[in-house]
């Protein structure tokens, strides 16, 4: 195999097709020189949205397969919600359907974009673990997340909770030793319970066979990034994977930060980009959640001011009542 060759593999529906293409056009302009074989799992994509796709491989002089999934595969009880569907589980199918030589693969979140090259990171030395993987920074499960439940045991051992939007596959190591079975036999053992679905799965199944390598750097979640006050030119920077989890750039339904930004660079280099802007300014325009946030603000800002009120008075009692 390509000593120099970079596999990378991501899991989408036709709904998150664009999504996708603007991931991919993230990683391929910050790759110029690399040779990349990207493999999309899936089961609905038109002959549309693959010509988009094959068209975007083309553009960078890149490589590109779909390899289409069979959803009868998996039990009607795995857990799925808006946020999770079905197709977040194809990624364990990776050890059954990657072609035999592929010996490493990085899998990506179609929420994630690329910023800067990847060559150090996906070729680091796996130290005999089985993955890479980062730290997930939501750091602790909060109760009642059933999750305090599931890794009781690991918990005890030391255990560090990876995110599994960015990780790299040990694929010939993994292939003697595990399959898609294994993975499904354990939902099962779980009785489906598991919060964040396939991701708990792989921490349940290979907590100890990770290396972790720097969440800030490789699978930085935006938001919290914001919230410590990481902005925009930052990330831009500095930061080499940054990962949207939770709520999306592209979506209208809630307050924004400057951090987004960088989604919609990239979004501009596509085909789709007044559509999605579009999409996007009338989400915001029809949804009442800047009003209604700005009112709640007012009130507790209200209430606050005759809290503070109220103690100056007690404050100026007491004093009169010392003198």
């Amino acid at each position: 195999m390509n000593n120099s060759r970079i596999n990378i593999a991501t899991a989408l529906n036709s709904r998150y097709m664009r999504y996708t293409y603007v991931m991919l056009t993230s990683l391929f302009r910050n790759q110029p020189d690399a040779d990349i074989h990207v493999y999309l799992l899936h089961s609905d994509l038109t002959e549309s949205d693959q010509t988009y796709l094959l068209s975007l491989a083309k553009e960078y002089h890149q490589n590109m397969y779909f390899l289409c999934v069979d959803k009868s595969l998996f039990s009607h009880k795995l857990p799925t919600t808006s946020s999770w569907s079905l197709e977040t589980y194809y990624r364990l199918l990776l050890l059954d359907l990657l072609p035999s030589d592929v010996d490493r693969l990085m899998y990506l979140d179609v929420d994630m974009i690329i910023n800067k090259p990847i060559s150090e990171l996906y070729f680091t030395d796996f130290e005999n673990a089985y993955f890479c993987a980062c730290r997930d920074m939501t750091i602790s499960f909060p109760f009642p997340d059933i999750r305090n439940e599931i890794f009781k045991e690991h918990i005890s051992n030391g255990f560090t909770y990876f995110n599994a939007g960015m990780m790299i596959w040990n694929i010939k190591e993994l292939r003697s030793k595990y399959s898609f079975t294994d993975y499904m036999y354990l939902a099962q053992k779980l009785n489906f319970q598991m919060f964040a679905p396939d991701q708990d799965l792989l921490n349940f199944m290979h907590w100890n066979q990770v290396k972790f390598v720097d969440e800030y750097q490789y699978n930085l979640f935006s938001k919290m990034a914001y919230n410590h006050g990481i902005r925009y030119k930052d990330v831009v920077a500095e930061t080499t994977i940054i990962h949207f989890a939770g709520m999306k750039p592209w979506e209208g339904e809630y307050v924004h930060y400057d951090i987004e930004q960088l989604w919609w660079d990239y979004a501009k280099l596509t085909p789709f980009y007044h559509e999605l802007m579009e999409e996007f300014m009338h989400n915001v325009i029809n949804n009442p959640i800047v009003p209604d946030t700005l009112s709640s603000l007012a009130e507790e800002k209200k209430t606050l001011s005759q809290a503070l009120a109220q103690s100056n008075t007690m404050c100026q009692k007491l004093l009169q009542l010392l003198n």
